[in-house]
């Protein structure tokens, strides 16, 4: 039979994940799942639904992330080189602050690419 799980006990499971993964860089969702005996796939949902992305790999230098990449394929030899940085962000807050941002900006993005898409799909 299925568990309900209330509010407070799945932001407490989300709270860990995230400090968890903080501390660590990745395996929050599985250290929670021993700990509070709930499945990953529950957890993943919480996750989902909190707006807050796996642990996984730690998130590169905003440099590296924002830098534009040349395309491979159609035209080759024309148009422009790809953008070369020096790999050091410049960051008004400090890394956390910068991740939550992130996470912030990451969601917008999805939004807005699920607006784009019931758009498209009237048309």
């Amino acid at each position: 039979m299925a568990v309900r799980y209330d509010q407070k006990t799945k932001d407490e499971v989300v709270a860990f994940i995230t400090d968890f993964n903080k501390a660590n860089g990745r395996g929050g969702q599985t250290a929670a799942a021993e700990k509070y005996g709930v499945t990953q796939l529950t957890i993943s949902k919480w996750l989902k639904k909190a707006g807050v992305k796996k642990g996984g790999r730690k998130p590169k230098a905003a440099a590296e992330a924002a830098a534009p990449v040349a395309k491979k394929g159609r035209g080759k030899g024309k148009g422009k080189a790809a953008v070369k940085t020096s790999g050091k962000a410049k960051s008004s807050g400090s890394l956390d602050d910068v991740f939550a941002r992130m996470i912030q900006i990451r969601k917008q993005i999805e939004d807005l690419q699920a607006e784009f898409d019931a758009l498209k799909a009237q048309l």
